[in-house]
């Protein structure tokens, strides 16, 4: 598989764990999280405003954050490591 389509592979799995836990925490978000508005330089829709996380105000939000992080990170190595290169 070539480098590009695991880079492809990887924002995927990212985007999907992101997605998951957003749906998970439901009502929690608004109070681990506070998210700024759009503005100029950061437009959002409504569906970006609905699926935004933003950042972390208390200390489940910070551990959510971080469980995240780690969930994404070892996504992108197993499929860096896990997936061949050519496949046969």
């Amino acid at each position: 598989m070539a480098l590009s389509s695991k880079i492809l592979l990887c924002f995927a799995a990212a985007m999907l764990s992101t997605l998951i836990v957003r749906f998970a925490l439901r009502s929690k978000r608004d109070l681990w999280f506070k998210r700024t508005q759009s503005s100029i330089i950061n437009q959002r829709g409504m569906l970006g405003q609905y699926l935004s996380l933003g950042y972390p105000a208390t200390r489940q939000g910070l551990y959510v954050t971080l469980g995240l992080v780690l969930v994404i990170a070892l996504e992108c190595l197993a499929i860096v490591y896990l997936i061949p290169d050519q496949l046969s």
